[in-house]
């Protein structure tokens, strides 16, 4: 396959995208997912995370997410969005009902101001060296 066929694949996929969902949103799907993709949208999660599924894309890549912040992450994606995105299962999760042992989704703060930070509350065990300066006259 020549570099010319894949670039014209490309741009039909971007018209395709840009006639299904508009140029605001191909222009946000180059920014976060390098690409323009159109298909059907599926749902939205609690965390304004919108799906997409399109059959006719290969498989493993005809089930996208649109991340609603810009500094995006896999953890921002509930369990049960991510076993649809991976095919685990076919239902779609608004469909099946939530176990009552589940809580609520949290995504992975770390590396954030949210993070966890331990602290000690013993005195320690160790004095650290103070260096003294002798006077030199």
């Amino acid at each position: 396959m020549s570099s010319g066929a894949g670039f014209k694949n490309t741009l039909t996929a971007t018209i395709a995208a840009v006639r299904a969902h508009g140029i605001k949103r191909v222009f946000w799907q180059y920014l976060t997912l390098d690409q323009a993709k159109f298909g059907k949208h599926v749902g939205t999660d609690q965390f304004g995370n919108e799906y997409y599924h399109n059959p006719e894309d290969l498989f493993g890549r005809d089930r996208w997410v649109l991340y609603h912040k810009w500094n995006y992450d896999g953890s921002q994606v509930p369990a049960e969005w991510n076993q649809w995105l991976t095919h685990t299962t076919d239902d779609l999760p608004d469909a099946l009902p939530k176990a009552f042992y589940q809580a609520e989704h949290v995504e992975n703060v770390t590396g954030t101001r949210a993070a966890f930070k331990t602290y000690s509350t013993t005195k320690p065990k160790i004095d650290a060296w103070e260096p003294t300066v002798k006077d030199r006259s």
